[in-house]
């Protein structure tokens, strides 16, 4: 069984770490520096303005299991360790976040582009400011913009 709770500061680490790497492995055409320095920006951008759910063993609160980062109705990202795989770890996750198929997704991996509305745009706080106004999230946009300000 899997538990499903909130990030915490502990597990900052290991999210920003497997994000960057995972996004590294699906992006080789990219120069190391521009993932590993400037898309890591973009990460922690991410993570401030968006909710993230950890998926961690039943009983066993500080083993991850996998996360999720979204912003609303939007998959920034998610991740599940490999042994993890295959155990629908990655659908609770998709359900605690509220999201339905399919996905609006900041990112995608090949394993999810039958399920998701791939828009890389939505990366940038002041694109997904936009995407959420024109999709009558207005009262959500209010709240990514406090969280890109608090951030700033």
């Amino acid at each position: 069984m899997i538990d499903i709770r909130l990030a915490n500061d502990e597990d900052t680490n290991f999210i920003l770490s497997s994000w960057t790497r995972a996004y590294a492995g699906l992006n080789r055409e990219q120069p190391k520096w521009a993932v590993f320095r400037l898309q890591t920006q973009i990460i922690k951008g991410a993570l401030a303005m968006g909710d993230v759910w950890v998926a961690t063993p039943e009983g066993d609160t500080d083993t991850i299991a996998g996360w999720i980062c979204h912003v609303g109705p939007v998959a920034q990202f998610m991740y599940v360790k490999k042994p993890f795989r295959g155990f629908g770890v990655g659908k609770k996750l998709v359900e605690k976040a509220g999201l339905r198929e399919p996905i609006m997704a900041a990112y995608k991996a090949p394993w999810m582009e039958d399920r998701i509305i791939y828009s890389p745009q939505l990366q940038h706080a002041d694109v997904l400011k936009a995407f959420m106004e024109d999709t009558g999230n207005e009262s959500f946009s209010d709240t990514v913009e406090q969280r890109v300000k608090a951030t700033s």
